[in-house]
């Protein structure tokens, strides 16, 4: 997607959003139409004729680790804020076998901490943080 960017005079980045095609890109700026979401406290805009299209960098595939049925079901209680302990009831196993199911997540997905964990995993699309589980 392309970016507008608004610079004051002496260089510094007073704004900056993404629209969503070139086309309304070229709107705003042949046609004068309005940049969408300017703060009102931005100073007027004066065209510089100068317009850089730069292509934005592919990222990378988002590729899951595979999961056992356990270590996916591990995972999701993580997601909606459960404890290793209230893990281990809801799944009949122990609360050690728990953490052992964490730390293999963790190597699964070459993180160190529970945190990134989460994080990894919501951006990989693997689980679901709004899902309710019966207590």
């Amino acid at each position: 997607m392309p970016s507008i960017v608004i610079l004051s005079d002496d260089g510094e980045v007073l704004f900056q959003n993404v629209v969503a095609d070139t086309t309304e890109l070229q709107g705003i700026l042949n046609n004068g139409l309005g940049v969408p979401g300017i703060p009102p406290s931005t100073p007027a805009i004066r065209h510089s004729q100068m317009v850089i299209l730069v292509s934005q960098p592919v990222l990378p595939e988002k590729i899951s680790p595979k999961l056992t049925l356990k270590q996916a079901q591990v995972l999701q209680y993580l997601a909606t804020s459960f404890t290793p302990e209230q893990i281990a009831l809801n799944m009949n196993l122990s609360e050690e076998s728990i953490r052992k199911y964490i730390k293999i997540l963790k190597d699964k997905f070459k993180v160190e901490s529970r945190d990134q964990l989460m994080a990894m995993a919501g951006y990989l699309g693997v689980v679901n943080p709004f899902k309710n589980h019966s207590p």
